[in-house]
C-alpha cells in the first residue's frame, strides 16, 4: 500500500520537474487538443476573430489621409492614430511603451494570464485559424493521431499538402499585414505588383516572415509558449494569491472516483480537461507556467458536471485564496503602485502630446578652449549651435533671431548662417553657428543673457535663452 501512495505521489510531484510535451528520452510529444465548443470558446472566439479583424484592417484604415498606424523604422516616421512622430519623439515612445509594461503587469494581477489565452497572436490565430484549418481536413484529435503514425499513403499526403498549403497563404496574409504597419500599404502593393528584383530586400523580409508565420503555426505552436515566451516565467512575480486564475477546487473534486462512490468527490477523473488542453497540461496539479488560461478545460470540465448532474465550476476561473476556501482581497498595495506609476506615465505622456510643437529649436554654446574671444578691436565674441528639427508633416520655412537683453541694439551684432532656411519633413538642421558680438563695456560681471527666437511658415514661434560669456573685470 505504501508503494503505491509513493509512486502516485512522485507521478503528481513530476510535473514540477519536466514539460508536458517532452517524454523522459528528451523527444517532444505532439499534443492533439480536442474541442469543446463551450461558454468561454464562443466567447473567446468572438473576441479572436475581431481582433483579426483589427490586425488585418488597421494598416489599410487613414485618418487625415494617414494611416491609423506605421512605424516606418527606416526612414524614422512613426504614425499613430493620424498623427505623425519622428524620431526627435523617443519621449512619446518610452512612455508608450512604460504604460504598456505597467498595463500588462496591473492587468496580470489582477485577471492572470488573461493576454495568454484570449489576445496573445500566437493563440489566436493558432487556436482559431491554423487548428480550425487542421481539424477542417484532417478530422477531430483521434484522426489526426492516427493519420500522423500512419504509413505515407495518396490520402495522407493529400491531406498534409493541402493542409500546408492553406496555412502557407494564411500564413503570406498575416506576413504581408505585418510587414504593412512598417512600410505602408502602398509600399506593399509596390512590391505585390512588381517583380521581386525591384525590391529585393523587402520581398526577402517578406517571405523571411512568412517563414516564421508557417513554422510556427504549422510546427513550433505551443512550444513558444512553454519554451521561448519569457512572459511565462515572470508571471510568477506578479502574480499573488488574490490574482483571478484557472484553478481546479481540490476539496470538491478529491478523492477522485466514480460517480457511484459515495466517498469519492465530484471529479470523476475523466482526464478531458486534459485532453482538450493546448498545451498539454493538467489543471488538477495546480498553477503552472504552461497555462495560458484559455478556459478549455472550464468548457470541458463543466460539460462533465451537466452530464452527471453535478454542479458546474469544479475547474473554474477563480483566487488561489479562495481555492483554498479564504476570501479574496482586491485591494493589494501592488495595484496601487502600478496604478499610480500608470496614471503619471499616461498623464505625462498626455501633457507632452497636448503642447507638442511642431518643430524643436535648441541652441548650446560651442564647446571650445575658451568660452569667448576678443577680437581686435576689443569686442567680445561668443560662438553658439543651432538645432533646427521639422516635426511637421509638410516643408517649413524657419527664421532664427537673437538679442542681447538690455543692452542698445548699436552694441551687439548677430550673423546667423543660413538664416530663413527651408526644411523637410521629419529633417534636423545641427550644427547651424551663431556668432554674437558684444562691446566689452556691456557686460554685468562677465555676463549678458541673450534671447532667441524661432519662427516658422506658419507664425509658430520657440524662445529659448542663453548667457553671453566674457571677461570679468
Amino acid at each position: 500500500m505504501s508503494n503505491i501512495l509513493n509512486n502516485e505521489d512522485s507521478e503528481k510531484k513530476s510535473y514540477k520537474d519536466s514539460l508536458y510535451t517532452i517524454d523522459k528520452k528528451g523527444r517532444r510529444k505532439w499534443v492533439y487538443p480536442e474541442i469543446i465548443y463551450g461558454k468561454f470558446f464562443k466567447i473567446r472566439s468572438v473576441v479572436a476573430y475581431l481582433l483579426m479583424a483589427i490586425y488585418l484592417l488597421t494598416p489599410w484604415l487613414r485618418i487625415n489621409e494617414k494611416p491609423i498606424l506605421l512605424l516606418n523604422f527606416p526612414e524614422r516616421i512613426f504614425v499613430i492614430f493620424g498623427k505623425t512622430f519622428w524620431a526627435t519623439d523617443s519621449i512619446f515612445l518610452m512612455l508608450l511603451l512604460a504604460s504598456l509594461g505597467l498595463t500588462l503587469f496591473l492587468v496580470t494581477s489582477l485577471f492572470g494570464r488573461l493576454w495568454c489565452g484570449w489576445a496573445c497572436p500566437q493563440t489566436v490565430f493558432l487556436e482559431f485559424l491554423f487548428r480550425p484549418i487542421e481539424r477542417l481536413i484532417e478530422g477531430d484529435a483521434n484522426k489526426r493521431k492516427k493519420l500522423d503514425t500512419a504509413p505515407w499513403g495518396i490520402e495522407k499526403i493529400f491531406k498534409k499538402a493541402t493542409k500546408h498549403l492553406l496555412c502557407a497563404i494564411f500564413a503570406s496574409i498575416i506576413a504581408n499585414t505585418a510587414l504593412a504597419y512598417f512600410i505602408g500599404t502602398d509600399k506593399l502593393i509596390e512590391i505585390a505588383t512588381n517583380s521581386p528584383l525591384n525590391n529585393p530586400i523587402l520581398f526577402s523580409v517578406m517571405v523571411f516572415l512568412m517563414f516564421i508565420m508557417a513554422f510556427e503555426f504549422g510546427w513550433f505552436r505551443e512550444q513558444f509558449c512553454t519554451v521561448l515566451c519569457p512572459y511565462a516565467r515572470f508571471q510568477s512575480v506578479m502574480l499573488d494569491p488574490d490574482s483571478l486564475v484557472i484553478g481546479y477546487d481540490y476539496n470538491r473534486g478529491e478523492p477522485r472516483g466514480k460517480k457511484s462512490d459515495p466517498n469519492a468527490g465530484d471529479c470523476i477523473d475523466c482526464k478531458l480537461c486534459v485532453r482538450v488542453c493546448p498545451t498539454g497540461i493538467d489543471i488538477r496539479n495546480g498553477l503552472q507556467l504552461e497555462c495560458i488560461n484559455c478556459a478549455q478545460c472550464i468548457d470541458a470540465c463543466d460539460s462533465i458536471m451537466t452530464k452527471i448532474g453535478r454542479a458546474t465550476g469544479l475547474i473554474r476561473y477563480d483566487t488561489e485564496r479562495k481555492l483554498l476556501g479564504g476570501e479574496r482581497k482586491i485591494i493589494r498595495p501592488r495595484l496601487f503602485v502600478y496604478l499610480s506609476i500608470l496614471l503619471l506615465y499616461s498623464t505625462l505622456f498626455i501633457y507632452l502630446l497636448i503642447n507638442r510643437s511642431e518643430f524643436d529649436f535648441d541652441v548650446l554654446k560651442e564647446s571650445q578652449s575658451s568660452v569667448y574671444q576678443e577680437s581686435p578691436d576689443g569686442r567680445i565674441i561668443n560662438q553658439f549651435r543651432a538645432k533646427v528639427s521639422n516635426k511637421s508633416t509638410v516643408e517649413q520655412t524657419y527664421k532664427i533671431t537673437a538679442e542681447v537683453l538690455n543692452s542698445p541694439d548699436t552694441s551687439y551684432s548677430v550673423t546667423i548662417a543660413r538664416n530663413n532656411m527651408k526644411v523637410q519633413p521629419g529633417q534636423m538642421i545641427d550644427n547651424l553657428p551663431i556668432f554674437i558680438s558684444l562691446e566689452k563695456d556691456q557686460l554685468e560681471k562677465g555676463q549678458k543673457e541673450i534671447k532667441f527666437e524661432i519662427e516658422d511658415s506658419n507664425g509658430n514661434k520657440i524662445i529659448k535663452t542663453s548667457k553671453f560669456l566674457g571677461p570679468t573685470n
